[in-house]
């Protein structure tokens, strides 16, 4: 299988996809050890299935930044890794589905690295390494600002339904669609809002040579809908759910080609 502006390249304990631009002796050997990025990381989750981070660089490191995030894959014992024998790598997922989005021409951090490592005849651990997305507006803080804003609520809504209409128009279906998944930064010449808006953490993507279909749109845009009132409920705001999705809704197939 082919990726797209990826160099596919043979590690001592697996394999990796390096970005073709910044492929290097010096990157080479620094991905045979992603897991030595995390001694410089501020971690943001370890749990028993994923480990992530951002991690601060040295001055001219062949990352072409100073920091990257970073994220391990687990195995969860035995029969998870037996699953996994003969499906592709779950960072190689993420690149093609970062791909299709950049195709589409929707906003999401770039790949840098992919490593799948071996354990033996099973599948190990694997990373996966991107671009740090700066100047992002956290969550929870984004929501404080819109919520008190009927412009910049109309502004999110409008966003949220362009942006998914668009991937969706392009055959990429986000799978765990909700706003914490939907990426915010400054952006002033969004009038509204005050930002843009991306997309990120695509593992469950799925990409499709046609449109996605009317029901998995609806199922997507419903789990937005939802995800917007639980957020908004957490911050004392009282929410009719139906109507948060019936607006999504209608805002979304006003965009739909």
């Amino acid at each position: 299988m082919r990726y797209h502006n990826a160099e596919q390249i043979e590690l001592k304990r697996g394999k990796c996809l390096v970005r073709s631009d910044l492929d290097s002796p010096e990157l080479r050997v620094l991905l045979e050890e992603p897991e030595k990025l995390f001694d410089s990381a501020d971690i943001l989750k370890d749990s028993r299935t994923t480990k992530a981070g951002v991690a601060k660089l040295a001055a001219g490191s062949p990352f072409g930044t100073d920091e990257v995030f970073v994220k391990r894959f687990n195995v969860k014992g035995a029969w998870y890794a037996f699953r996994y024998l003969f499906r592709e790598p779950r960072p190689f997922r993420v690149w093609r589905a970062a791909a299709a989005l950049e195709t589409a021409g929707i906003p999401t951090p770039k790949p840098i690295a992919a490593i799948a490592f071996k354990n033996g005849l099973f599948p190990g651990v694997a990373y996966l390494i991107r671009e740090s997305a700066s100047d992002v507006i956290p969550t929870l803080e984004l929501f404080e600002k819109i919520l008190g804003d009927d412009d910049a609520r109309r502004g999110y809504n409008d966003a949220v339904c362009a942006l998914f209409a668009k991937a969706h128009d392009s055959g990429v279906y986000h799978g765990d669609a909700k706003c914490s998944n939907i990426y915010a930064v400054a952006d002033s010449s969004s009038t509204a809002l005050g930002c843009s808006l991306g997309l990120w953490d695509l593992l469950s993507c799925r990409i499709g040579a046609s449109p996605v279909s009317e029901r998995l749109r609806m199922t997507e845009i419903e789990r937005v809908s939802n995800s917007f009132a639980e957020i908004a409920e957490r911050l004392g705001e009282t929410m009719d759910r139906k109507r948060t999705f019936e607006m999504f809704r209608e805002n979304y197939k006003g965009r739909m080609k």
